[in-house]
């Protein structure tokens, strides 16, 4: 029988539950919230296609909500939103407290067996070209893959989530068969829960999900081959004398450290408030790749762009009103997000990685923030040498 638990220093943390099936689940406790939030996350994505599959995963995103799900409506109209990503599948529902068991069922669908029949192929894909040429069209998309590619060459995160068109337009129905049965297991996959009575639901939702489980085993082990140590800077043609340019890098290793991952959230909020720039984070399990994307006249211009930013954002910290700023416009807004409850579920399912869901206090010091945003302008520059990292 499975023991419902929580982390042993925060025991209003997360609870955990690991079924016989070896699905996790994980559940957010949100008093009075009049809604739940549920993601079912399933281990697989674009990285852990092999060649001649490229684009299956996101082709099946689609048809397990077609199909399996019955379009992905639960009880009078809400709808599951799905996305494929690199290293995961991931499948939400917001519905009201009395909806769960429901939602539940409906995402617990993703396990079936799934055979699609050539209409429903044939309409999905036709979806897919339509959504291929639109982000194609996108300069900063187009962009962005190029950065991937040239960050993580011959392994199976360089690829596009969206696939190779000719590998996708000749996909069968058992082919997508076969994939499914290979990757969508419960021992994949974690469902989270955040609502009001998280410890009743939990329970509630362990004896349904207990009927989930398909009639096939585990068979599939991860993408081995890790992306490498490493910078990037691309660049797609804008018009007007403009280029969109993505400037990244990789590491290996992701934050581990509670209080890291909060100063990395507020190094981000700072830089966006203060200069309008994103960084953007991507954890690629053994690595985390982190980038920017702007518009610029060349690679050059946007890296010293960029460094300039980090470097004045720094400053203003370490100024005599940086605590004011860290305070009213990153501490503030990134304790308001913790009452969204769906990102509150999002934060708990990165935390299966690993990595521990964190929300900063007003204890984080400016001085780490200002750490974080000295690293990455060091990081950033090196894409370029000439460019100085101080």
């Amino acid at each position: 029988m499975p023991v419902l638990t929580t982390g042993p220093r925060d025991p209003t943390g997360p609870r955990h539950l690991t079924l016989d099936n070896g699905l996790q689940l994980v559940g957010v406790r949100r008093p009075g919230s009049p809604l739940a939030a549920l993601r079912l996350r399933i281990d697989v994505g674009s990285a852990d296609e092999a060649p001649g599959e490229h684009g299956l995963a996101h082709v099946l995103e689609h048809l397990v909500v077609r199909c399996s799900m019955g379009g992905g409506r639960v009880a009078d109209g809400a709808l599951v939103e799905a996305a494929t990503g690199r290293p995961h599948t991931s499948y939400d529902a917001l519905v009201r407290t009395g909806d769960i068991a429901t939602a539940g069922d409906v995402l617990g669908a993703a396990f079936r067996q799934l055979k699609p029949d050539t209409r429903h192929l044939a309409d999905e894909l036709a979806a897919i070209r339509r959504e291929r040429a639109q982000r194609t069209a996108d300069v900063r998309w187009r962009a962005q893959e190029a950065m991937f590619a040239a960050l993580c060459p011959d392994t199976p995160y360089a690829h596009p989530v969206l696939g190779d068109p000719g590998t996708v337009d000749g996909l069968t129905p058992e082919a997508v068969h076969r994939f499914h049965s290979r990757w969508y297991h419960p021992s994949r996959a974690t469902l989270v829960i955040g609502s009001d009575r998280v410890d009743e639901e939990l329970a509630a939702l362990a004896e349904r999900a207990r009927l989930w489980a398909p009639g096939h085993p585990r068979t599939e082990s991860r993408a081995a081959a890790p992306p490498p140590d490493g910078h990037a800077v691309v660049s797609e043609a804008a018009g007007a004398g403009r280029r969109a340019v993505a400037v990244g890098f990789t590491e290996s290793g992701t934050t581990c450290d509670a209080d890291a991952d909060a100063g990395l959230a507020l190094a981000r909020r700072s830089v966006r408030a203060a200069r309008g720039i994103d960084v953007l984070r991507l954890r690629l399990r053994s690595h985390t790749c982190t980038w920017v994307m702007l518009s610029a006249t060349d690679e050059s211009a946007a890296v010293r762009s960029v460094a300039a930013a980090l470097r004045a954002v720094r400053e203003l910290l370490l100024g005599p009103d940086g605590a004011a700023l860290l305070r009213t416009e990153a501490l503030i807004p990134e304790l308001r997000s913790a009452e969204d409850i769906q990102q509150s579920v999002a934060d708990a399912s990165d935390a299966s990685d690993g990595i521990p869901a964190s929300r900063p206090t007003t204890a984080t010091g400016v001085g780490e923030v200002a750490d974080v945003i000295a690293r990455w302008q060091r990081r950033f520059a090196a894409a370029l040498p000439e460019v100085p990292a101080t």
